[in-house]
């Protein structure tokens, strides 16, 4: 953080120092698991009869142990424990294993092994025929090969299913269990099934020429899974809401299973390759490994850095499996050809034909129906299914149409047009990893209006505002409406939003060619933790904190970082969805954000509620509100939503201050080391928070803004609270008036 200060932001210098860092504190660690495969060979296997077996076994037993162990940190040990205690019970294993391993050694008086002794000659043969050296070491090279492509499609695999059956921190933990399930089984199969016969060279290329065939396959049925999954939930689960859990482990076995089986088998026979290679047990599994695991870190990279950007999703699966298939081709033929007058020109000739399939597949497959893809909405699945009569009817009546997609380096971002044809009316909504994050939708527009507009109107002088996501650029367009703002900061993680603003223009106010805007590409904490920056206003409007990684974003880690980022007097806002959320939930993001102001204020639409908070005094000029309010193009947007009238706006305050604190009264504080909300919120997928619990009760405050539920949503149809604030207005005349803490009242029946 200090080199980024020094630096005045992220460089691109500051960028190679973290890799340098994080590298320096994995290392060794990685370096000592990556050590224990080889070591246990050593020790277990003594002829080279044993060794496919033997490996694959313990690959396998590897293998499980990571499926197990990724379950039970997703589902178990990080919700109940935290971070840092899940790191601490990982360790404190490692440790008990390594002690009882060396007590048993020792107890066994067992003399400590010798260095390895090279096979003997009569042992060359190996039970299968001698095909030369060059199909061994393709095949050993390969284990690189199949790394790459593996990660590779794992990381895309992924993104792409989480499109279909949600994005939450338990459907990333499934998925990587599917997968290392499937690496598992094959290196059982391998292990019980083996065929000693047959040269490893042979096998590794059929192997790696199904590893490609099928991961073909698999990436052609990607856009026929929204239909598995609506199935599947209706008809096994019984629910027409979300994705159960339940679903999106049986979607990613459909996808995942069969590719990841032969890729479990293609590691043993690697090192069975490498091993008839050198003639030794231990040394070439270290060998095999580190290969494999090089290129399993290149493929992740290339994935997300390369091949998405690149190809998009489809096309670099498609490169991957044409990848594995082609080279399997390669050492297929030379091995078969080893005895061949025409090894010499068949083998280039292959080559050259399979570097033609990886140059010119991507481009021939058959092409997705994005459209299957970009309008499936995990979260609202009643939308798509179910029997009932409003369903139906809802469905006959409306039409979705594809308006723009891209896959960017961490999202996939779409924006598509539902029409009611009945009533001739149509919704444009964004689609972020397939949850819809913003809409010209009245309801949508609300909250994305006063997002904007709340903490400009309660800020008597702001000058520079920062926006954490973009979304339709509504909110990033209200600021924009006030001509004494002066600097805008927008941040966004993911360029390919930004790229979606024109098909916005006729809500966002064309907000990108203002002048006033600066864009910065980065995640929006990290850009508060690395400038030196302060602001009068941050708004903050991240994706749903069920959204692997966006439970960072409601932390009150995160808030402590906003408020040091604000001037004197500064107001920050946050997003809060009702939607999808318990009140727990939702009293752990208004506790968390609570700790770090100390005046805060909540406002609510239908559907949504913003916190307020600042740590300066508040004051606010009802004079001055009308008279900002009336400025043209204010007035023009709050408008859209009939929150033009002062009355109207000041009628979606809800609680402040005291009233905020009783609520948040057993509120479970969000931290970065327990993730409360990464993990109870997907539990709430479905529900609807209940508004009048959430924000009805009668807070304790001076009657001048006391905004009961009942004369929401529309105050001005409300002559009483009409009465109160005009009253109160005359009372304190055309100067600014300050809100005071209020002294504890003594609650009335009714308000219990």
């Amino acid at each position: 953080m200090s080199a980024a200060h020094n630096a005045g932001g992220v460089t691109p210098a500051l960028n190679v120092m973290r890799i340098i860092f994080a590298f320096g504190i994995l290392v060794l660690p990685t370096i000592f698991m990556g050590a224990t495969l080889p070591v246990l060979i050593r020790f277990m296997v003594h002829a080279h009869g044993e060794l496919g077996t033997r490996l694959s076994l313990l690959y396998g037993i590897n293998t499980l142990g990571a499926a197990a162990g990724a379950a039970t940190a997703g589902f178990v040990l990080l919700p109940e424990l935290g971070v840092s205690a899940t790191q601490s019970v990982a360790v404190v294993a490692n440790l008990v294993i390594g002690i009882l391993a060396m007590g048993i050694d020792f107890a066994s008086g067992r003399d400590a092994s010798a260095d390895e002794v090279p096979v003997t000659k009569t042992e060359e043969s190996w039970e299968s025929p001698s095909r030369g050296s060059l199909p061994l070491r393709l095949a050993f090279i390969g284990t690189g090969i199949a790394g790459f492509s593996a990660l590779g499609l794992e990381v895309m695999w992924t993104r792409a299913i989480s499109m279909i059956v949600g994005s939450t921190t338990y459907s990333f933990t499934i998925m990587l269990c599917a997968f290392l399930v499937g690496i598992w089984l094959g290196s059982w199969i391998h292990a019980t099934f083996p065929l000693r016969k047959i040269h490893e060279s042979i096998q590794f290329g059929l192997v790696l020429m199904a590893i490609g065939l099928t991961s073909f396959i698999a990436t052609q049925l990607i856009p026929r899974t929204p239909q598995l999954v609506l199935w599947l939930n209706i008809s096994v689960f019984k629910d027409a809401s979300f994705v159960q859990f339940g679903t999106a482990l049986i979607t990613a076995f459909a996808i995942m299973l069969i590719p990841s089986i032969f890729m479990g088998i293609a590691f043993p026979l690697s090192s069975q390759a490498r091993a008839r290679l050198v003639q030794k047990f231990g040394q070439p599994v270290g060998d095999t490994l580190g290969l494999n695991t090089l290129g399993s870190i290149l493929g992740s990279l290339s994935a997300g850095f390369v091949l998405v950007p690149a190809l998009g999703l489809q096309r670099g699966m498609v490169f991957l499996a044409c990848l594995a298939g082609g080279y399997g081709l390669i050492v297929l033929v030379s091995a078969l050809a080893h005895q061949s007058q025409w090894r010499g020109v068949a083998v280039p000739l292959v080559a050259a034909a399979a570097l033609g399939l990886i140059i010119v597949g991507p481009s021939t497959a058959p092409q997705w129906d994005l459209s299957r893809l970009a309008t499936f909405w995990h979260d609202r699945l009643q939308v798509h299914g179910g029997n009932e009569p409003e369903m139906v009817e809802q469905r006959r009546n409306s039409s979705t149409e594809l308006l723009y997609y891209r896959e960017g380096q961490s999202s996939t971002v779409a924006v598509v047009d539902q029409k009611n044809r009945e009533k001739d009316t149509s919704v444009r909504m964004i689609a972020v990893n397939g949850k819809i994050v913003a809409s010209d939708n009245p309801a949508d527009m609300a909250v994305q209006l006063l997002l904007g507009h709340v903490p400009v109107l309660l800020h008597p002088d702001p000058k520079s505002v920062l926006v954490i996501g973009y979304g339709a650029g509504v909110t990033m367009g209200s600021i924009s409406t006030y001509a004494d703002v002066e600097k805008m900061t927008l941040v966004d993680i993911e360029p390919a939003v930004l790229s979606s603003a024109p098909f916005f223009n006729h809500i966002n106010e064309e907000v990108l060619d203002d002048p006033r805007l600066t864009v910065v590409i980065q995640d929006g904490r990290n850009f508060l933790k690395t400038t030196t920056e302060k602001f009068d206003v941050i708004t903050a409007d991240p994706v749903h904190p069920w959204a692997a990684g966006s439970a960072y974003l409601f932390t009150t880690d995160y808030y402590k970082q906003a408020s040091l980022r604000l001037n004197e007097g500064g107001v920050m806002v946050q997003w809060v969805p009702i939607t999808g959320l318990s009140v727990e939930n939702v009293k752990s993001i208004a506790a968390s954000f609570s700790q770090n102001f100390s005046k805060v204020s909540i406002w609510r639409t239908h559907v949504d509620i913003v916190l307020v908070g600042t740590n300066g005094p508040m004051n606010l000029s009802m004079e001055r509100l009308a008279e900002r309010i009336a400025e043209p193009a204010v007035n023009r947007q709050l408008d859209w939503v009939n929150l033009g009238d002062p009355m109207k706006f000041m009628a979606r305050l809800e609680l402040e201050n005291e009233g905020v604190r009783i609520f948040n009264e057993g509120g479970h504080i969000n931290t970065d080391d327990n993730l409360y909300l990464e993990f109870s919120s997907p539990l709430a997928m479905g529900e609807m928070c209940d508004l009048n619990n959430v924000c009805g009760m009668k807070p304790w405050y001076p009657p001048r803004i006391r905004m009961m539920d009942n004369w929401l949503p529309f105050a001005d149809s409300n002559q009483e609270a009409r009465e109160i604030l005009l009253k109160h207005k005359k009372e304190q005349g055309p100067k600014w008036m300050s809100i005071p803490e209020p002294e504890p009242q003594p609650m009335s029946s009714q308000d219990s």
